[in-house]
């Protein structure tokens, strides 16, 4: 098959019928929803520009599995060249839509980790997940599947492992084996573009005991699977979609604004065992794991970047429109700005030249780099958020509707009094403001979802820690030598 159109993919969405809720109601057709027809148009653009020959060359590889001409988010990777040019399309990506294609984006990482962990599982314990695998990988890339990627768990009392909890669902396990298939329960939370997405593709969230080989499972299934309960997230800058009256202006990123993201319920849910990749190989959870954190962490780090560089443009813009573009002030803010950003950018690059190809011939980056270059995305799209902040004024989380600007009365006293640079009309001003209302996370989730997307902070400071203290005492001993003391 063709590499899918943005058509296409939204027609192939409808048809799905879905069961997902949103604010105590079913959705029946998400392309006109409010909250996931927005999210639907960002992952739309990403096959619309795979068909683009403008942009192929981001966006399409060549299947090293296949031989055949593919998009990038269903590509395995296969040297460090592969990985930048993920990273680098990611980035560029977010400059287009200013949201998430989570639909397509976490399952390409988790497919690169189960790719090589299910040949390593096969070669231990003569198992067949790695031909399961290539197999239904091969389906995703020929007809050209968003496939969304679950991970994380509610994880119940956080001071308890799997086995311990008084709710054995609290992590996603097998409850029955059957001839045919397993039957699955619990929920997976938190994860992007699961009711917008073709297939979920599911892996434990953390390593597993060999008393928790219930939870030690990877699987891939429809989303439209039964015994699936899908509940849409709604935090509050999405109310504003739900504003009798609100239009354009009121969303900031009008087209693409909504960022997209479900708990999922599994309800006892059937799996065939062509589809099951992993089932009680607790010994391996904790490496596969590993080595898909570190992949995530940098391509969510370069969406960031991204986000980062529509907030620098927008800073400067609406610097202008307030009259106060050349102020030296402003142009030393959008320095700090870029500068924190590329800090992070060339920390993920640094990952990708220091990574390693498994044995089975997948890429991975360097885990420290990796980690660190998370830390680094989401300290710097705080301070570039406060900076969009500083330099748009209050009037940025203050803004009125584009309905008090129709307002026969009101309309020309918005335009009188809230008219600044004498060279750019107001109306613009306005459409300005809540476009860095929206890319400063005053409304959108972005900013804060830059803390917990990847893992939070706290998990790559573990990472950190970890590696300083493998290390310390090295540094110790060199520095006592230089020194000429005796260690």
């Amino acid at each position: 098959m063709a590499l899918m159109t943005g058509q296409q993919y939204r027609d192939s969405i409808r048809d799905m019928k879905i069961n997902v809720y949103c604010f105590g109601k079913k959705i029946e057709n998400q392309l006109e929803h409010p909250i996931t027809g927005p999210a639907i148009e960002a992952v739309a653009l990403s096959y619309d520009l795979a068909n683009d020959p403008d942009y192929q060359d981001k966006i399409t590889t060549t299947s090293h599995i296949t031989g055949e001409h593919i998009n990038y988010f269903t590509h395995l990777y296969q040297n460090a060249g592969d990985f930048v040019k993920r990273l680098d399309l990611m980035r560029d990506l977010m400059r287009h839509h200013g949201m998430c294609v989570g639909a397509r984006c976490v399952s390409g990482n988790i497919a690169n980790g189960l790719d090589s962990i299910t040949y390593e599982m096969d070669k231990t314990n003569n198992t067949n997940y790695h031909e399961k695998f290539r197999a239904y990988w091969t389906k995703v890339q020929r007809e050209d599947l968003a496939v969304a990627g679950y991970i994380t768990d509610p994880k119940g009392d956080r001071s308890k492992r799997p086995a311990e909890q008084e709710n054995s669902d609290a992590y996603l396990r097998v409850v029955e084996e059957k001839n045919d298939g397993i039957v699955v329960r619990g929920a997976k939370v938190l994860i992007s573009g699961a009711s917008i997405a073709h297939e979920a593709l599911i892996m434990p969230t953390r390593g597993m005991n060999k008393d928790e080989k219930g939870y030690a499972v990877s699987f891939a299934i429809p989303t439209n699977t039964k015994g699936l309960t899908l509940l849409h997230q709604f935090p509050s800058p999405d109310f504003r979609r739900f504003t009798p009256d609100a239009k354009g202006t009121d969303f900031g990123n009008a087209r693409y604004g909504v960022y997209n993201a479900c708990q999922i319920f599994f309800e006892d849910v059937f799996v065939p065992w062509d589809r099951v990749f992993m089932c009680g190989e607790y010994d391996f959870t904790a490496k596969l794991v590993g080595r898909l954190g570190p992949c995530f962490r940098c391509v969510t780090s370069a969406c960031k970047c991204g986000h980062r560089d529509l907030l620098i443009g927008g800073s400067a813009v609406i610097a202008e429109f307030n009259g106060v573009g050349k102020a030296g002030h402003i142009r030393d803010k959008l320095s700090e700005m870029s500068h924190e950003s590329e800090l992070s950018y060339g920390c993920i690059l640094g990952a990708a030249m220091k990574g390693y190809n498994s044995e089975s011939g997948n890429f991975f980056p360097d885990g420290l780099y990796a980690n660190v270059g998370k830390y680094q995305a989401s300290k710097a799209l705080w301070f570039s958020a406060r900076m969009g902040v500083d330099i748009s004024g209050g009037l940025v989380m203050s803004m009125h509707s584009e309905k008090d600007m129709e307002h026969p009365e009101l309309g020309p006293l918005i335009e009188k009094y809230f008219k600044a640079n004498p060279d750019v009309p107001t109306e613009k001003r306005m459409k300005m403001m809540r476009m860095m209302e929206y890319l400063t996370g005053i409304g959108c989730i972005l900013v804060a979802e830059s803390s917990q997307g990847g893992a939070p902070t706290a998990n790559q400071q573990l990472v950190v820690n970890a590696d300083l203290r493998k290390n310390l005492e090295e540094y110790k001993a060199r520095v006592l030598e230089l020194a000429g003391i005796e260690n």
